[in-house]
Formats: structure tokens, C-alpha cells, sequence
């Protein structure tokens, strides 16, 4: 082992690599203790549970629907005349958008990682799960970044899934920050986003508990007691530096208010749109599009976007918007073709 590797303290590495190695000698995955968690042939767990295949189309169903019902309720002739006025300039940066943004949250689950893995390789995790969330509900592809993370990189079970939960989070805490200030900025005028403000605050105050160090002294039921001894693993290494994770934090906050300004571009270039109170009702609609209903929010987060959206576009503009909010998570989805095949790729191919 090379003498800096030597050098690195635990203070650096989260709990899985400073209490053991998080790289290990590739080994197959799913041995006799673990073999429950595979199929016979290796896969995924949710390839051998192929009995769930109406589970899997329901949502793909309701946002064809739901989709279907409000381009036929606005007209489509007048959504794509809305899309084919946008303003280029605008379009073009919010589309150009996703690349650093794409990248800063790949350097963000280096960080987590604890410089464990380089930053090719979470680009490539963050890309192709971007591809899973395009077919799994309420971004459920991005918990696969777990299964890479153990069979490919040595991290043990319960702390990539820590790991991936945290990162995700962490997600939410910013929208919801950077969301609540938006909105509470917005002022009393509209009781919709005055209560939006209310629950997003609410919601926000959960969730700086939940990765403060104050979440060890939360009790957990006792069918996640391995996972909590986990979590408070990771919590505990998270916070033994302040200015990294200040530091994280502050980052994913730069990111979000990232997220948000390039659905304003979107939106301005539509219609004249001001930038605050646009970030405040984008903050809303992705919290819609969360909702396990439907494939990457496409549906029930285009619904949201006419309401919360309607004080500014015309119905056919706020629809196209959604297909550009769309565009937003389609883009990195199909950038992330090439590298879902990690998922299934055997341990021994990647020594």
C-alpha cells in the first residue's frame, strides 16, 4: 500500500473505511449467508421478483394517463406553437444547466464516499442511476447505487444503504431550504404558498434532526436496529469534521438553488416569469413529482406545474414546461445508458 494511503486517518473515511477496508479482494456476491438476497443467477433482487410486473407498469400507466388527459384537456397544437416560441437563449441555458449540475453531484457523493472511489465512477453511478429513476418510482434508482457500492467496491450492506439514504436526504433537506427561503420570500399574498412554505419548513426541521448528531438519541424500532447502528455510524463520522460537513451541506444548498434556477430558465423562456416566486413553485412541484405514483414524477409533477405556475403561463405554457422539466431528468437518463450494465456486472470483471 502506497505511503499516503498509509497516511489517511479515520477522520477522513466514513465508518465502513476506517473500521475495515471499504475495498475489498473482488469476491462474488452473495454467498451461502447472503444468497437469499440473489437470484440463482446473480441478478439484481428486483429482477427475481418478476411475479411484480404489474407493480412496475401501474406507474408507467397512471403517468401515460395523467400525462395523456393534459395535453388533450390544454390542446397539443397550442403546447408545441408555447414550446416552439420559447425564447433560445433562455432554453439553451437551462438545457446546458444539467452538466455542471450533473457533475457537482457527483463530486458531492465522492465526498460522501470519503474519497473511496475516484470521480469517473460516481459519475457513472449518478448517470446510470439516473437512468433506473426514469422506470422506478420516487427516484428509487438511485438506492442502486448501493448495490454497486458492495459489489464492486467492498462497502458492507448496511452502510452503502446508509450511505445512499443520507446522500438522498441530504437531496431533500436543500429543496426544501432553499424552498422554504423562496417561498417565505414570496410573503402572505397567496395562501397556497403560504401553506407550501409551512409544510416545507416543517418538513425541513425533520430532517435537520434526522442527520444532526441529535438523531442517536431518536429511538428506532427494533426491526432497524442493525441499520440504526449504521446510520449513527455515518452520522457521527459525517459531524467528527464540522467544516466538511458545513461544507457539504452548504454545497448541496448551491446545488438545489441550481436545480431551481434552471426550471426558472425553462419557464422564462416561455413567459416572463420572476425568478423567486418561480423557484418557490418549482420547489412545490418536485415535491409532487416525489409521490410514488408515478415514473420519475411524470405526470402528477406536469399537473403541478399548471397550478402552481398558472398565476404566470397560460395552461399550453405551463405544459410545456413540464416536458422541459422532463427534458431535465431525461437528459442525464440517457447519458447514463452506457454504464447500467455496472449494475449487473459481475464482481471478478471489475478487479
Amino acid at each position: 500500500m502506497a505511503d499516503g494511503a498509509d497516511r489517511r486517518t479515520a477522520g477522513d473515511q466514513p465508518p465502513a473505511a476506517a473500521g475495515h477496508p471499504v475495498r475489498t479482494a473482488p469476491r462474488p456476491f452473495g454467498g451461502p449467508a447472503e444468497r437469499p438476497a440473489l437470484s440463482e443467477a446473480g441478478e439484481p433482487p428486483g429482477a427475481a421478483r418478476r411475479a411484480g410486473w404489474f407493480k412496475r407498469a401501474l406507474p408507467i400507466a397512471i403517468s401515460l394517463a395523467l400525462v395523456t388527459a393534459l395535453w388533450w384537456r390544454v390542446d397539443v397544437g397550442a403546447i408545441l406553437a408555447a414550446a416552439a416560441d420559447a425564447r433560445p437563449e433562455w432554453l439553451l441555458g437551462g438545457l446546458l444547466a444539467v452538466l455542471p449540475l450533473t457533475l457537482g453531484i457527483a463530486l458531492r457523493f465522492k465526498w460522501l464516499t470519503g474519497a473511496a472511489i475516484g470521480l469517473p465512477i460516481t459519475a457513472r453511478l449518478i448517470l446510470a442511476a439516473s437512468t433506473l429513476n426514469l422506470f422506478l418510482p420516487s427516484k428509487m434508482g438511485d438506492l442502486a447505487k448501493a448495490w454497486v457500492l458492495e459489489r464492486h467496491h467492498g462497502f458492507e450492506r448496511k452502510f452503502a444503504i446508509s450511505l445512499v439514504v443520507f446522500e438522498k436526504l441530504l437531496d431533500l433537506l436543500a429543496l426544501l431550504a432553499v424552498g422554504a427561503v423562496t417561498l417565505l420570500a414570496m410573503g402572505p399574498r397567496d395562501p397556497v404558498f403560504l401553506g407550501g412554505a409551512g409544510l416545507v419548513t416543517a418538513g425541513l426541521i425533520v430532517l435537520c434532526l434526522a442527520i444532526s448528531p441529535l438523531a442517536e438519541r431518536v429511538p428506532v424500532p427494533r426491526l432497524l436496529g442493525g441499520f440504526a447502528a449504521e446510520w449513527h455510524g455515518l452520522i457521527r463520522w459525517f459531524w467528527s469534521r464540522p467544516g466538511r460537513a458545513l461544507g457539504t451541506i452548504g454545497f448541496s444548498l448551491l446545488l438545489w438553488a441550481g436545480h431551481l434556477a434552471q426550471v426558472w430558465m425553462f419557464a422564462h423562456a416561455l413567459g416572463p416569469v420572476p425568478l423567486v416566486p418561480a423557484m418557490g413553485a418549482a420547489t412545490l412541484s418536485i415535491i409532487v413529482g416525489l409521490l410514488p405514483f408515478t415514473i420519475a414524477g411524470i405526470g402528477t409533477r406536469d399537473l403541478a406545474i399548471v397550478f402552481f405556475f398558472g398565476a404566470w403561463l397560460s395552461p399550453a405554457q405551463c405544459a410545456a414546461l413540464g416536458m422541459l422539466v422532463t427534458l431535465r431528468y431525461v437528459l442525464p437518463a440517457v447519458a447514463g445508458l452506457p454504464f447500467v450494465n455496472d449494475y449487473w456486472r459481475p464482481a471478478e470483471a471489475k478487479a
